[in-house]
């Protein structure tokens, strides 16, 4: 991921990324198990793969946490493939029988010179203040907006 974001940088090409992570995972794997956590997070690796194009890069940054990599994407265009996911999630019944949903937060290279490490902090913060106020949300520097929960 960071090299990546290095070669990007290094020939000034513009990208966003996208963290989030699944509301309640904890209660996935105390209701049903591990197992079938395990499986709920191949149905979302799925999932994020369907969405994106062939050169985003789509990582597990750690436990139910994601980043989506995506170049020449500006901060609009990341929060619709957040939404384009989002969607999808809470309305398709993953492994466990039940719906699941997601909270992302945005940060774009457009809108800071951080490196990776610095954008990171800055969606995760985002992921936070969606999980904060109500989940199942994407949380941009400028838009949010709020599904079903």
């Amino acid at each position: 991921m960071s090299e990546q974001t290095k070669r990007w940088k290094s020939v000034n090409m513009p990208y966003s990324i996208m963290l989030f992570d699944i509301d309640h995972f904890k209660r996935v794997n105390d209701t049903y198990g591990h197992a079938i956590g395990d499986e709920v997070l191949k149905f979302l690796a799925v999932e994020m793969q369907n969405v994106s194009r062939s050169n985003d890069v789509c990582c597990r940054y750690g436990g139910e946490e994601f980043i989506l990599l995506l170049p020449q994407t500006s901060m609009q265009e990341a929060y619709e493939v957040a939404e384009r996911l989002r969607k999808k999630l809470e309305s398709t019944i993953s492994p466990s029988g039940e719906l699941i949903t997601i909270s992302s937060g945005i940060a774009s290279s457009e809108e800071s010179e951080l490196q990776i490490a610095g954008l990171i902090e800055i969606a995760d913060k985002r992921l936070y203040q969606a999980k904060n106020t109500g989940r199942n949300k994407t949380i941009t520097g400028e838009l949010h907006t709020e599904g079903k929960v």
